[in-house]
């Protein structure tokens, strides 16, 4: 194993470092993933928007002033933990509809390019948030 920071580890050390515990079943660790999935977009969802944040920092400081912006691609990902949840039974239907529905009037009201949202939207305001400082080109 070579890495930036140290370039010898020994053979014991990788060994101890790849084991992995089994003494949970399948259905366990499906619970686990499912689980934990869902915590990221249902507990640190944007307050606005209720949509999958870009980052999450737990110390509530965010240089990059980005505390609301929300992901396209990893909202649509969200969506689906949500689904899961209901059917595993870790959240109610009826909470799951309450948040897909503010979720989806949202998306309503959001920008759009040429019927398209952009990957990453300001979750209190629904403009797009640009990747860099270039202006923005309608093609």
């Amino acid at each position: 194993m070579v890495s930036c920071k140290n370039s010898q580890v020994s053979k014991q050390e990788s060994t101890q470092k790849s084991v992995v515990k089994s003494n949970i079943t399948d259905e366990q660790l499906m619970d686990k993933v499912q689980k934990d999935a869902l915590k990221y977009f249902w507990d640190y969802a944007e307050p606005n928007s209720m949509l999958g944040r870009e980052r999450y920092h737990e110390d509530n400081i965010y240089p990059d002033n980005d505390k609301h912006v929300i992901t396209t691609g990893g909202s649509g990902f969200g969506l689906a933990t949500i689904l899961v949840g209901v059917e595993r039974g870790f959240i109610s239907r009826k909470d799951a509809v309450k948040r897909l529905t503010t979720a989806m009037d949202f998306l309503a009201k959001a920008d759009r390019h040429k019927g398209a949202w952009s990957h990453w939207i300001n979750g209190e305001t629904g403009k797009t948030v640009p990747f860099g400082k270039k202006i923005m080109v309608e093609i």
